[in-house]
Parts: structure tokens; C-alpha cells; sequence
């Protein structure tokens, strides 16, 4: 029950862990944007991701996610890294949050934002097309749904790994205000 696929310097593995249910991991050089595009590309078909986490691990990433199909979708039969190439449509949907915490760190260090919210899904999806149109990206990732609700947490930098700049933070915190209505 165990598939393994090398394409590019990629790793991924996908094993059955119940009925619908999958843990899913990927290892390897992913391109910018990949969480986004993969959150993305799985909810299109019917895959909601429940847990996962993801870090850099030199040039390349690690990533193990516990994902659930619905609509009789196979994860086996799913190029996962593909997937994370798979260039996503404008964003799904509205996002609603029930709170955020955003931790500025010392000069160059990510910045943490935890946030939870209702789930749906695409939720992820549309998170990450929003930060990535206001300049930031993950550099780590820890996401769970339980009972319905998200509690992620997103580490953000900069393009290319670099400290994020004022002006996003700033839009970052408008953004968030927005969205939970504080």
C-alpha cells in the first residue's frame, strides 16, 4: 500500500492509512508557491488536507500530510508533486477568521501568524494565494483541522527566503483585520 514515485530530485509517498484517509509525504525541491498550488489542486478534486506540517530541509522541502478524499477519489493514483506545480485559478472563496496572532520576530527571523477559523474547503488554498499576493511565503507550516475548525500556523518570509518587508507586514495586518473583523 505503499507508492513511491523520483522525479526530479522529488520524493513522495503515499500510504493508505483508512478508508479515504492518507498520509501523504514529499521530500525534495518544490517551486515557490507549491504549498499554495498543492492546497489548491487537491481541494479541485475532492482531497481536504486534515494535518500536515512542512519545513525547508537545505535547498529542498519535507512535507507529511494526512489528507481525506471524498467524492471516490483515489490518493494513490495522485502525482502529489506535480500537484504542487499545478499553477492554481484565482482564489476560492472568501476567508473568515475567528482570531490570528502575529508574532514579529527580531530583525530577519520569520514572522508567525496563527490563525483559526471555520474550515472549508480551499480554505488553505486561499490563505496562501493571499499572502502570496502580498509578498510572503512559508518557510514552515503546521496545519490541523479538528471538528471542523483550522488551527495553522505559517512561518512567512520574504521571495527567495528574504525577511519580509515592512510594507507587507503592514498589509498583512490590514489583511487579517479584514477578515476577522477586528
Amino acid at each position: 500500500m505503499l507508492d513511491a514515485a523520483r522525479v526530479t530530485g522529488q520524493a513522495s509517498q503515499v500510504e493508505e492509512l483508512s478508508p479515504g484517509v492518507a498520509r501523504v509525504e514529499l521530500k525534495g525541491d518544490l517551486p515557490l508557491g507549491w504549498c499554495g498550488n498543492l492546497a489548491g489542486a487537491l481541494s479541485r478534486r475532492g482531497v481536504s488536507i486534515l494535518r500536515g506540517s512542512a519545513h525547508r530541509e537545505g535547498t529542498g522541502w519535507h512535507v507529511v500530510l494526512e489528507v481525506l478524499a471524498e467524492d471516490g477519489t483515489n490518493t494513490r493514483e495522485l502525482d502529489f508533486t506535480a500537484l504542487a506545480a499545478e499553477a492554481s485559478p484565482e482564489p476560492n472563496g472568501s476567508l473568515q477568521l475567528e482570531s490570528f496572532v502575529l508574532t514579529l520576530p527580531r530583525r530577519g527571523a520569520p514572522v508567525e501568524l496563527t490563525l483559526r477559523g471555520t474550515d472549508r474547503r480551499g480554505f488553505l488554498a486561499t490563505l496562501l494565494e493571499r499572502l502570496a499576493a502580498l509578498g510572503l511565503f512559508p518557510s514552515r507550516i503546521s496545519v490541523e483541522t479538528v471538528h471542523g475548525m483550522t488551527s495553522d500556523t505559517l512561518w512567512l518570509q520574504g521571495m527567495g527566503g528574504q525577511p519580509p518587508m515592512e510594507r507587507s507586514i503592514d498589509a498583512l495586518r490590514e489583511f487579517l483585520r479584514s477578515v476577522t473583523g477586528n
